[in-house]
């Protein structure tokens, strides 16, 4: 829908909920489901940003937690990463660095392809196992974003699906009147005016 037609809907369901003799009880119906569920659209966004809130103090806490307890080493690797035959595989590597006094070697996964010699960053944790890098905040601010984004979206989807439900069924309800006055003109008032006697 573009920003033009939506903008017309708009404006004939607001119209459509004046006080006009000749606007239909469905059409008030469908007009006001629409405004409440516009509205419902609006007030998601800051249950979204309340969301998106909590997703980014939770994700800084592990930011904290990881830094205080990961550091990095730089590495040598021994021999090159081969080429991966699928996409999404991780490609391996064997690394070695020196811990103290003492040199180690390690198959570790590496970031991306690496010539044999290439200097690599490896991080360890206190207990000196190889671990991933820690988050950063910016991986903090993608995490609320994309929680944010889903929680509204979401609101949006069904507010959409529970419009196009009420629309479908009024339609349906339109079309049973419009059959029944187009076979009251048909037969002209037979039965109408029997009836009123």
């Amino acid at each position: 829908m573009s920003v033009q037609s939506f903008a017309l809907h708009f404006r004939w369901n607001v119209r459509a909920l004046q006080r006009n003799p000749l606007t239909r009880t469905s059409d008030r119906l469908e007009a006001t489901t629409f405004v409440v569920l516009f509205l419902m659209t609006l007030l998601a966004i800051p249950v979204a940003t309340h969301v998106a809130d909590r997703a980014y103090d939770s994700t800084m806490r592990f930011v904290h937690e990881e830094t205080q307890t990961r550091h990095p080493v730089q590495a040598q690797a021994i021999t090159g990463t081969a080429t991966p035959t699928d996409f999404g595989t991780p490609l391996y590597v064997e690394a070695k660095w020196t811990e103290g006094s003492q040199e180690r070697t390690e198959r570790i996964a590496s970031p991306g392809a690496v010539a044999a010699g290439t200097e690599i960053t490896v991080w360890l944790d206190d207990a000196g196992k190889v671990v991933t890098a820690p988050l950063r905040p910016a991986d903090a601010s993608v995490n609320a974003t994309s929680a944010g984004w889903s929680v509204w979206l979401l609101a949006v989807v069904f507010c959409g699906l529970v419009g196009l439900a009420v629309r479908k069924a009024l339609d349906r309800s339109r079309a049973r009147s419009w059959d029944r006055a187009l076979q009251l003109f048909a037969y002209g008032d037979d039965g109408w005016a029997n009836r009123r006697g």
